[in-house]
């Protein structure tokens, strides 16, 4: 679960003005645990609204419904108590898969959003980064291809609207199983807050891939201009 590494980072961040840090990829968050009722609960309330949605595309899926992690915010309303449930309907290929986010509050399904995403593994909720009193959602994602592993990073924030799309960018990358000796980059990310948020990172490069404590900072701390998101998000409820 990413929600306590970045509620640490946001008090950590209260001596330096409105520059937030919001994802460290040299940390490793804990999954969240969920009771076989809460995830019972889950499948009965989304998983026929999915299949609907995914139609022809839900038959090819060999696997059911994943609950992957959850963090707490105020996703669709201010000053709200909701859980955001990241889960993994059924994976399509190597590294693709059919994604969804279910809101809940007071037990009910107050919001769901499903996607054609990727091995998406954790979910944050950021402190409001717009001043519209919404929890953004972070989601991480990541996985190794022809001997490279990566990570990546998109931010969103959920309305009657749809989904606000803020971009995204890379976290992690490494070439360790490709090479004897790979060497790895993690980025510690930062956003400075507002109606139209700034992000930032610091790069950290390790020659013995990711070993805890052998990360050395490579160059100062600079803005970064976000990528596009590309995916599409539906919402459902």
């Amino acid at each position: 679960m990413l929600s306590p590494l970045l509620t640490l980072l946001l008090v950590i961040s209260g001596q330096v003005q409105d520059l937030r840090p919001i994802y460290d990829a040299r940390r490793s968050p804990e999954p969240a645990k969920f009771p076989t009722a809460e995830i019972a609960s889950l499948k009965r309330n989304v998983q026929p609204a999915a299949k609907r949605f995914w139609d022809k595309r839900a038959d090819q899926c060999d696997e059911e419904l994943e609950v992957i992690d959850a963090a707490q915010g105020s996703f669709t309303k201010p000053k709200s108590n909701q859980k955001a449930i990241l889960y993994r309907y059924c994976t399509t290929g190597h590294n693709f898969a059919l994604n969804g986010i279910a809101v809940i509050e007071d037990g009910q399904l107050a919001a769901h959003y499903v996607y054609d995403g990727a091995w998406d593994n954790a979910i944050g909720a950021l402190s409001d980064i717009d001043g519209n009193g919404l929890s953004e959602i972070l989601i991480a994602t990541g996985g190794t291809n022809q001997g490279i592993t990566w990570g990546v990073i998109s931010i969103i924030e959920l309305s009657e609207k749809g989904a606000r799309k803020f971009g995204a960018t890379d976290t992690y990358s490494d070439n360790c199983v490709a090479q004897e000796k790979g060497k790895a980059s993690a980025y510690k990310l930062y956003v400075k807050t507002g109606s139209a948020p700034a992000f930032q990172r610091e790069t950290f490069i390790s020659s013995a891939c990711g070993v805890k404590g052998s990360w050395l900072k490579s160059g100062a701390q600079k803005q970064i201009a976000m990528r596009e998101d590309e995916i599409e998000y539906h919402r459902l409820k």
